[in-house]
């Protein structure tokens, strides 16, 4: 029965299946099985077969099919990998990894008997034509940075780099949409600045965790502000909260702050603006040059 609890002999698997209901065509899943024994009293290794006619060639053991077990160790991880192959029929797939447990080559020749022990890792897939893009955020963080500085008329602000752990709970590759902070004074009562994210967020594939760095600019000088976030998914927002932010005076950190993308619309108008009218004027001179030069010809 799928779910069931499968324990043999002092040998159990936890979760004792591998479940996914939104998959789609050319999907990676993995999904880790712990093998336990309740008295691993002597080294033994767990042999794995696929039992899934229809889709057998989708399922793979990362560790490979003879995993050891050794004395001691009453956990060891079994890595199930799934790859759903392009062009496949959109519908639910059931099969089941048998595994079963022996003495280790070298005791086998040395005429060492050992009761085989078993479990059962049912396996339920489901193929959908449908893209799912979700995530959860599992930890944040929020580390000092510099405050800003002038390089003549330029206001480089300081960068906050926000740190995320998100899980992909989606079956395609999603990144948040926005990362907002709201930055008030100390007491948390005054709005001094707000503030989106600037850069583009690493992408995290589908079912993977992975960390990814939100990177905001901030114009306020030195000192210790109330920050209340928020992480979005399109319209949802999939987190919110407020932490301590400090900023510490230029030059605190050995950290690299923001260039030209920090700047100011007005800021950058300015660098750009002589840059254009320069090349403005040396393409003009080149072309009254060559005008010239045709000139003299004829």
């Amino acid at each position: 029965m799928l779910g069931a609890q499968n324990v043999y002999a002092g040998f159990g698997i936890t979760p004792p299946y591998v479940r996914n209901t939104s998959l789609t065509r050319n999907s990676v899943y993995e999904q880790q099985i712990l093998m336990v024994r309740s008295d691993p009293n002597k080294p033994l290794k767990a042999l794995i077969t696929v039992d899934a006619p229809e889709f057998a060639d989708w399922i793979s053991i990362v560790e490979g099919d003879s995993i050891p077990l050794p004395q001691g160790e009453t956990k060891v991880p079994m890595t199930v990998r799934v790859v759903v192959p392009d062009g496949v029929d959109f519908k639910r797939y059931e099969g089941v990894i048998r595994i079963k447990t022996a003495a280790p080559d070298d005791q086998v020749s040395a005429g060492a008997v050992s009761i085989s022990l078993g479990a059962q890792v049912d396996i339920d897939l489901t193929v959908i034509d449908k893209e799912i893009k979700d995530f959860k955020v599992r930890k944040i963080s929020l580390p000092d940075l510099n405050e800003g500085h002038k390089v003549g008329w330029l206001y480089f602000p300081g960068k906050i780099r926000f740190g995320m752990t998100l899980e992909n709970t989606g079956n395609v590759n999603v990144a948040p949409s926005e990362v907002s902070f709201h930055i008030y004074d100390a007491t948390g009562k005054v709005l001094l600045e707000e503030v989106s994210h600037t850069n583009r967020i690493k992408r995290v594939e589908p079912f993977a965790t992975d960390d990814v760095i939100a990177e905001l600019p901030v114009h306020l000088k030195a000192g210790s502000y109330i920050a209340r976030y928020q992480i979005k998914n399109g319209d949802d927002i999939k987190q919110e909260g407020e932490l301590t932010l400090s900023v510490l005076p230029y030059g605190s950190l050995q950290v690299a702050g923001y260039g030209f993308m920090g700047l100011s619309l007005s800021h950058k108008a300015s660098i750009i603006l002589p840059l254009l009218a320069l090349l403005l004027l040396i393409g003009a001179g080149l072309y009254a040059r060559r005008s010239s030069r045709a000139l003299k010809k004829t």
